[in-house]
């Protein structure tokens, strides 16, 4: 029996505004801004040179429902080299890019094959004309789709190969919003030769047989999306599947935890950020967040008093006139310091009575709605998760020590 040979990806996100990075330099937003599409033709260039049959693109093709032209157009460029070198491309979209129901077609080349009912539905690959594999896939009419689709994909033909295509997650995943549910043993009984999933922006393997895949997405965009992102050649036949995984990002998103117990000079703090910086430079372009932990007082007081911001921008132009520049994004306390909350949560002291207050993310919601409703800064601002609440609730906690316990650690 015939092999086959594929590209699977998934939440391309194609045209992300980087939210919160506009600060930048002029010319390193101007890269950020065209890192999904460096990614994309990434993609490209790798389906031609392995010479796949197929191409799989598991929804979030665009990061939002109305997409740009020059969006739309680099993803019809892209489609267009795929059918140059008779690649066919298999599309669904999900929550970001959710199809409404005025949605005009583009006029996509032959090659392009688009699911666009809520219902599954299915496409029949062909190699030398004879029915080689079953697709089934869906995709989003709205932002949200709260059912399991799992019962909707049933064998309807007697090709060779079945391979379902599915954004959604895992019942009861918190750390997701939870689309499309769907439990690994209904996946497992259909009974299917390959399950290319999407919507969980990291690489899993939820079962190796029969493949149930999560790629990742192709490129990293904030802090919670770090390290290689791209997807997953696949060689599949009935013994088993062989999966390489491509990367694909043109930038890429770090964060580096620094252990600073020894240090106790500007000079030295600099030194040891620096060499872990370069430690980055053969990974190539990469926006980083430094946490600093086990810090002295000493790297404390340069925390709080600004010094070490002034230390960021010095790194950062030295690091900008590389090809593969690297950029620092942020740099906080983190973990365990010269400081210990345990040491002042007992008693009767006016400290023990505010670190015992029991802070939550509503407390933090509240804080925060002025700002994220102020009409010019709401434009600007993406909703903050649970674990960046937590990092704010952190932050404000240390400088509550540190301010209040200033005078008797000098």
């Amino acid at each position: 029996m015939e092999q086959l040979r594929f590209i699977h990806c998934a939440d391309l996100h194609i045209d992300s505004p980087f939210k919160g990075l506009d600060h930048l330099p002029q010319a390193l937003f101007k890269e950020v801004k065209q890192s999904t599409f460096k990614a994309l033709k990434s993609l490209v260039e790798v389906a031609k040179t392995k010479q796949v049959d197929f191409v799989l693109m598991v929804g979030d093709v665009f990061d939002q429902t109305t997409q740009s032209v020059y969006a739309q157009m680099q993803f019809l460029h892209a489609c267009e080299q795929l059918n140059e070198h008779n690649i066919s491309v298999y599309v669904s979209f999900g929550n970001h890019d959710y199809i409404q129901r005025d949605f005009v077609n583009i006029a996509y080349p032959a090659n392009v094959h688009l699911f666009k009912e809520e219902e599954v539905t299915t496409h029949v690959f062909k190699k030398n004309n004879q029915p080689l594999a079953t697709i089934y896939g869906f995709s989003y009419q709205n932002q949200a789709v709260y059912e399991n689709k799992t019962s909707l994909f049933k064998k309807t033909t007697e090709t060779p190969y079945h391979i379902g295509m599915l954004h959604g997650s895992v019942e009861q995943q918190p750390e997701h919003d939870t689309y499309a549910p769907f439990r690994l043993q209904q996946l497992i009984d259909k009974d299917f030769d390959y399950w290319a999933l999407g919507h969980i922006h990291k690489r899993q393997h939820l079962k190796e047989s029969p493949p149930i895949i999560y790629p990742g997405n192709i490129q990293g965009r904030s802090k919670k999306e770090t390290g290689e992102k791209g997807c997953y050649y696949v060689e599949l036949d009935k013994a088993s599947a062989q999966l390489t995984f491509m990367p694909l990002q043109s930038i890429r998103f770090e964060q580096l935890t620094i252990n600073v117990s020894e240090i106790s000079s500007i000079q030295a703090i600099e030194q040891a950020i620096f060499k872990r910086i370069q430690q980055l430079g053969t990974k190539g372009k990469s926006f980083v967040w430094v946490n600093l932990e086990y810090y002295t007082k000493e790297v404390a007081s340069f925390y709080y008093e600004g010094m070490l911001a002034d230390i960021i921008d010095f790194i950062n132009e030295k690091m900008m006139d590389k090809k593969d520049w690297i950029w620092i994004q942020s740099i906080d306390l983190k973990g365990h310091g010269f400081i210990r909350k345990e040491d002042y949560q007992d008693g009767d002291h006016f400290l023990a009575q505010v670190l015992q207050l029991q802070e939550s993310s509503e407390e933090v919601d509240q804080a925060i709605n002025p700002l994220w409703k102020h009409p010019k800064a709401r434009k600007y601002l993406a909703d903050l998760s649970k674990e960046e609440k937590a990092d704010l609730l952190e932050s404000a906690e240390n400088i509550l020590l540190y301010q209040l316990t200033r005078k008797q650690n000098l």
